[in-house]
């Protein structure tokens, strides 16, 4: 991108930051005040902040905004259905059952599947995987993911892609406030949170359920659609959830750490040799600060899945090959 912007460019900018941004800085006030529930369960000293992709598009000139006619209504949607998620908490009932019978479980997965949800796993959410200033209403979490179009994927850096993309937020987004609805009507509490943004470290969380693990590029890859997919939670008040109780995928780092063709391939190079571990033992891939403006000039990159070995070659084929070397 030169350093001077189009004159479309400039016009996507401003009605960017006059329309678009206020409106999701407003969904973002609004899922603070979960925080003002005494019964919350609130982020930590140890929770990381978030890295907020609509404030960055805003604070950052030179970046592109991804108002693409053909993605727009995707994005729309996902404020719309990010401030639904946090307005439908009022609906909870004031004491919800707390158990769950394994019919009405059974009933609920096959439910969540219907949605065109890849996968579900179960797991307690810790209070450091809570971004800073947020809050979840409930200590259990529904963890979820969807797939997305490998064949569109392949394409990236592309139109293509990044029309995906936002759709797999989108419809993600619908699904977990369906789910949340769902439960709520089972006579359980309930709380959605959307795919964009979100209110946890959905990749630390699916991790803790069970769903995969992570590679050199930090994404989680899972056997189900490798690392071409989107994550989000359903938090809920429900004691007896089959949660998980250990992490079959640690096989991952070990393969990725021989591979290294993210680390290769990434455009802006982007992708750290080695991971940052914090303090708080948050481990850091990707310097934002290389990985970003790239990322919102380029059809939201997606680089690093579309060359993943997880994203061309069956997951159990790769770890056999692995293991019998």
């Amino acid at each position: 991108m030169t350093s001077r912007m189009s004159t479309v460019d400039k016009i996507k900018k401003l009605v960017f930051k006059k329309i678009g941004l206020p409106r999701v800085l407003k969904v973002y006030e609004l899922e603070d005040t979960v925080a003002l529930k005494k019964t919350s369960i609130k982020y930590s000293n140890k929770s990381p902040s978030r890295f907020d992709i609509p404030v960055e598009f805003g604070r950052r000139e030179q970046v592109d905004v991804p108002l693409k006619l053909r993605t727009t209504r995707h994005i729309l949607s996902s404020v719309r259905n990010s401030k639904q998620a946090v307005l439908d908490l009022k609906n909870n009932d004031k004491d919800p059952k707390k158990r769950i019978e394994e019919k009405v479980l059974l009933e609920l997965e096959k439910y969540i599947k219907s949605l065109n949800i890849s996968c579900i796993g179960y797991t307690k959410v810790p209070q450091e995987y809570i971004f800073e200033k947020k809050a979840v209403a409930f200590e259990n979490a529904i963890v979820i993911a969807m797939n997305m179009d490998n064949e569109k994927i392949s394409t990236a850096p592309s139109k293509s892609a990044l029309k995906n993309i936002w759709k797999t937020y989108d419809k993600l987004g619908v699904a977990s406030n369906k789910i949340a609805r769902y439960l709520r009507k089972k006579g359980f509490g309930a709380h959605a949170s959307h795919p964009l943004g979100g209110i946890a470290l959905y990749p630390r969380l699916a991790e803790k359920a069970g769903l995969g693990g992570f590679g050199r590029s930090g994404i989680l890859i899972t056997p189900i659609n490798g690392p071409t997919l989107r994550l989000t939670a359903v938090y809920t008040n429900i004691e007896n959830l089959p949660l998980n109780e250990k992490n079959e995928h640690d096989w991952i780092m070990d393969y990725c750490d021989k591979c290294g063709i993210c680390v290769k391939e990434c455009p802006p190079k982007a992708i750290y040799e080695e991971p940052i571990v914090h303090e708080t033992g948050r481990v850091t891939h990707i310097d934002n600060e290389k990985c970003f403006p790239y990322f919102g000039n380029n059809f939201a990159c997606t680089v690093c899945i579309k060359v993943c070995p997880f994203n061309k070659v069956d997951y159990n084929k790769l770890k056999e090959n692995f293991e019998n070397k």
